[in-house]
């Protein structure tokens, strides 16, 4: 992994292990990842084999607007 203190704070595509990619966001105030659907930070033990992917996601360019089924 990078250094945490170059990245910034958003969305980023990353890796664990041999596990399928997954977004997950860099808090830097934290210096933690937090997985999407995961309610808790990654642990240290899981950071270590963890890569980052991506530079930091853009949002869409479009506004998504949720309507109730």
């Amino acid at each position: 992994m990078s250094d945490p203190d170059d990245r910034e704070a958003g969305f980023y595509w990353i890796r664990i292990g041999d596990q399928e990619p997954e977004v997950a966001q860099w808090q830097t105030e934290w210096g933690q990842w937090l997985v999407a659907g995961r309610a808790m930070p990654l642990p240290d033990i899981l950071c270590v084999g963890l890569v980052v992917l991506s530079d930091m996601l853009q949002p869409p360019a479009i506004p998504i607007t949720l309507t109730a089924a």
